[in-house]
């Protein structure tokens, strides 16, 4: 959740306008955890389903835009524990995101017409997005869906467009609430975690464009009773996006993402596929 590389998410639409995603992902690799845990060489496989739904609004004449993620995975662990041979399932509703975003600068709130001879040049805009814990989450198991805590992100960005060519910069902080009823009734706090992102779109019509990016975070060691652990992470990932036009307001998305390093969490391949529709915001 902490490198969740997100392309285009500064990009402006029409006030009113409503969007819908369904996505289906796959992910495999290892995870990596702090050695007193004694698990080791743990890989993972895990497949995801997500519904999302979106909404264009005006928040005091900027564009905004709030959004709502309900995520089902579909997890399977292996690895040694203690010397032993151990697996894990997890099958159920991970947290749910919301996140509320707003142009600041370079992009005001406008109606569909008023889009149809908007030119994007700099755009400054931010974000906060929480993470809601009522995924699923067994106190007793190392391995959960859900993380039983609350989770903000405030997240600040620059976007700016040349012709069919948009570079990102984006800059953001995960802030982690005490886990009270960490396996077995232990208490877990984790310190929060920096991300930088850096993206380049090239658009060659509408809903049709290539992204790719890179992402950047550092921090989030984590404590169990007051007890610092070796979780400090350091993580380097990239992502590309593809997004085709499939019929009038219908988009397909393949997204392709993978780490280039990682020294804790989880270091996976990702593969997910995204259809989006719109409907709305012509007013």
């Amino acid at each position: 959740m902490g490198q969740d590389l997100e392309l285009r998410a500064f990009s402006a639409t029409p006030v009113g306008m409503n969007f819908g995603v369904l996505a289906l992902g796959h992910a495999s690799g290892t995870v990596l955890f702090d050695q007193a845990t004694k698990i080791e060489d743990v890989t993972g496989k895990i497949t995801s389903v997500a519904g999302v739904y979106g909404r264009s609004l005006s928040v005091f004449g900027a564009a905004g835009k709030i959004v709502a993620v309900v995520p089902f995975l579909w997890g399977d662990w292996e690895g040694m524990y203690q010397g032993a041979p151990a697996s894990a399932s997890r099958r159920g509703m991970a947290d749910p995101l919301v996140e509320l975003s707003v142009n600041f600068l370079g992009a005001p709130a406008m109606t569909m017409a008023q889009m149809r001879t908007y030119s994007q040049k700099w755009v400054v805009g931010g974000s906060i997005k929480v993470s809601v814990p009522v995924g699923q989450y067994l106190p007793e198991k190392l391995l959960n869906l859900g993380a039983n805590r609350w989770a903000v992100r405030p997240r600040f960005g620059v976007s700016r467009k040349s012709g069919r060519l948009a570079l990102e910069g984006m800059a953001s902080v995960w802030l982690y609430e005490i886990n009270d009823d960490f396996f077995g009734g232990s208490s877990l706090a984790k310190e929060p975690l920096w991300s930088l992102q850096f993206n380049g779109v090239y658009q060659w019509l509408s809903g049709l464009w290539l992204g790719v990016g890179a992402g950047f975070s550092r921090g989030g060691q984590s404590s169990v009773n007051d007890l610092i652990s070796d979780t400090y992470q350091k993580t380097t990932r990239w992502a590309a996006v593809l997004s085709v036009p499939v019929a009038k307001r219908h988009s397909l998305k393949v997204l392709f993402a993978n780490g280039l390093s990682t020294r804790v969490g989880a270091d996976l391949t990702n593969v997910s596929l995204a259809w989006s529709w719109r409907w709305g915001g012509e007013g």
